[in-house]
């Protein structure tokens, strides 16, 4: 658009030019003819010559005009030159700055995206950093809280530790008030025996010492003995060394197992009985408690303290009397009554009845 209008801007001062030169060449031509006093020159005067100096002026101001007319021409064409160089600076310069813009929004738009770029690293950097503070936080939740634990489970542990010394001197002292109270009852327990083998010794003397009181007879007047049969295996033995229950003892056989007699068992052996089964029974009832509590609630006492029963059993026989033992068993009243809560089936199926049975 600007070139066109410089372009006309230059047409127009042409054409004024030209017009210009044609009216001031005119006048000029004119007042030569006059000279300087404004009188026609003598020589003038003439007519061949007035023509041939019309003639040459006239050619003189077409040539003037050619000049004047190749002289805008040239000017037109410098100017147009100057307008074209005027524009391709202007084109350059446009060109320029446009470059120059476009240069300078590419170096905004990649300072922009460096920037962005930039921002984008700083958030990862400040979730990265967030994460890893929120991991330190969680390991330390988690180191806290287990050594929260550790605090916890040997805080439980030394209370177990105590707990157990506790029990175990509980079970201590329990052990030695029970061994007392079986040394008590086996001092008792061989006193009565002592009593008892006193009694029948002193009963055994007074059986002697009626039978020595025999009537007396002539030893002259007796009839010969007869003598002995020797298809007989054995001598025969006066009643009154039969022992009680009626039953011989050859010379020289061993002595044969207790075995009870058929008098009643004394209430001291009796109490010696109790007191042993109530001991035997309380051992087993302190020392296996958690045994005692699943053989109660699935039935099978007997199959969880077989060992604990089978030696109960044996230390019952060692010490109670074979009499009382014939009359009653205080060892299975106190295990239903004390172990079974006086429930026989807790025992289980596989109870050994036959060894709790009383002798006959």
């Amino acid at each position: 658009m600007y070139s066109v209008m410089y372009f006309a801007i230059g047409i127009v001062a042409v054409v004024a030019t030209a017009v210009w030169f044609f009216v001031f060449k005119g006048k000029k031509t004119d007042d030569a003819g006059l000279g300087l006093t404004g009188i026609a020159s003598p020589a003038l005067a003439a007519p061949d010559d007035s023509q041939a100096a019309a003639r040459a002026a006239a050619a003189q101001r077409e040539a003037e005009a050619q000049r004047q007319a190749e002289a805008a021409q040239r000017a037109a064409e410098e100017q147009r030159r100057a307008e074209e160089a005027r524009r391709a600076e202007e084109q350059r310069r446009l060109e320029e700055q446009r470059r120059l813009e476009e240069q300078r929004r590419l170096e905004e738009q990649r300072r922009a995206e460096e920037e962005r770029r930039r921002a984008e690293e700083a958030a990862q950097r400040a979730a990265e950093e967030a994460r890893q503070a929120e991991e330190q936080r969680r390991l330390e939740e988690q180191r806290r809280l287990e050594e929260q634990r550790r605090a916890e489970e040997e805080r439980r542990r030394a209370e177990e530790a105590a707990r157990l010394a506790a029990e175990e001197a509980r079970r201590a002292e329990e052990q030695r008030r029970l061994e007392e109270q079986r040394r008590a009852e086996e001092a008792a327990r061989l006193a009565a025996e002592e009593q008892r083998r006193a009694e029948e010794a002193r009963r055994a003397l007074e059986a002697q010492q009626r039978a020595q009181q025999l009537p007396e007879f002539d030893v002259n007047s007796a009839p010969d003995p007869t003598p002995p049969d020797p298809t007989t295996a054995e001598t025969e033995i006066p009643a009154y060394f039969v022992p009680p229950g009626g039953e011989t003892v050859a010379l020289g056989s061993p002595k044969p197992a207790a075995q009870p007699t058929q008098f009643k068992a004394s209430e001291e052996l009796h109490k010696v009985a109790q007191r042993v089964a109530r001991t035997i029974v309380s051992d087993i009832k302190i020392y296996n408690p958690q045994k005692i509590e699943q053989g109660i609630a699935q039935k099978n006492l007997y199959d969880l303290l077989k060992k604990e029963f089978d030696s109960s059993i044996k230390t019952y026989e060692d010490r109670a009397d074979p009499q009382v033992r014939a009359e009653s068993n205080y060892l299975y009243e106190y295990i239903v009554k004390s172990l079974c809560n006086g429930d026989p089936s807790v025992l289980g199926v596989n109870f050994p009845m036959d060894k709790f049975r009383q002798p006959s």
